[in-house]
């Protein structure tokens, strides 16, 4: 896979990745972020879904991320900025938050750069949406969506505990079950929304429609609406 390729191509697509894409479960962000308000950055925040989410709860959010179209659907206090290079001062931040984005970090530079910004204490609370593949139908959706390629390269489950390296504690991790509505049409939106789709060419893209289309179909019939069920992985890892 073509990290890089995959990792800037959100860009192109980014009206429709803030539109589509789920949100996080309000349980989640209160489990690792607690009730009183924070600052906090959310780095890689892309279109800002979970930078409003946490406004929303009464937190003091800054955005930072790379890609100037995902920033301009943000809002607000968005700057550009990476997980190696954070446009903040040191010991600043309550918290740091990454949603969907630590795959796409740069290993211990970045673990370094978020440390620097946090406060004594403070957390990094990186964050996704899974869909549930212990459901089959699920499952054979994820593997269309990704393209049938090895899923490992990027793979945001079941991180160990050191994951995050020596700066950090060890990491508290909790799961959210829940679920989304959806059609087969904004199915087929949201895989125009995946980075797989949106770095393959006009033949590979219908085809990958079509095959969400078919799915929908033989599984869901007539139905309008179904539900697609995620998992939400929340890490919580405290500054040493």
């Amino acid at each position: 896979m073509d990290f890089a390729k995959h990792a800037s191509s959100f860009g192109a697509a980014a009206a429709l990745y803030d539109r589509i894409r789920p949100r996080y479960p309000e349980a989640a962000l209160r489990w690792a972020l607690g009730d009183e308000p924070r600052a906090i950055v959310d780095l890689g925040a892309g279109t800002g879904i979970l930078t409003r989410q946490l406004a929303e709860l009464g937190h003091r959010v800054i955005a930072v991320e790379p890609d100037d179209e995902m920033r301009r659907q943000i809002g607000g206090d968005a700057r550009p900025g990476s997980a190696t290079a954070i446009p903040l001062g040191d010991a600043t931040q309550d918290a740091v938050t990454a949603g969907q984005a630590y795959h796409w970090f740069a290993g211990e530079p970045a673990h370094a750069e978020i440390v620097r910004v946090l406060r004594p204490g403070g957390f990094f609370v990186p964050i996704w949406n899974v869909r549930d593949e212990s459901v089959p139908w699920v499952a054979e959706l994820s593997e269309v969506f990704d393209g049938h390629r090895a899923r490992s390269v990027i793979d945001e489950r079941h991180l160990p505990p050191e994951q995050f390296g020596p700066l950090f504690a060890a990491a508290e991790l909790r799961l959210f079950h829940w679920s989304t509505p959806h059609t087969a049409d904004s199915l087929v939106e949201l895989i125009r929304s995946r980075s797989y789709y949106l770095v393959s060419d006009d033949d590979t893209r219908a085809a990958l429609e079509r095959q969400v289309c078919e799915l929908a179909s033989r599984e869901f019939g007539e139905r309008e609406y179904f539900d697609l069920p995620y998992v939400t992985y929340a890490y919580r890892a405290a500054k040493v």
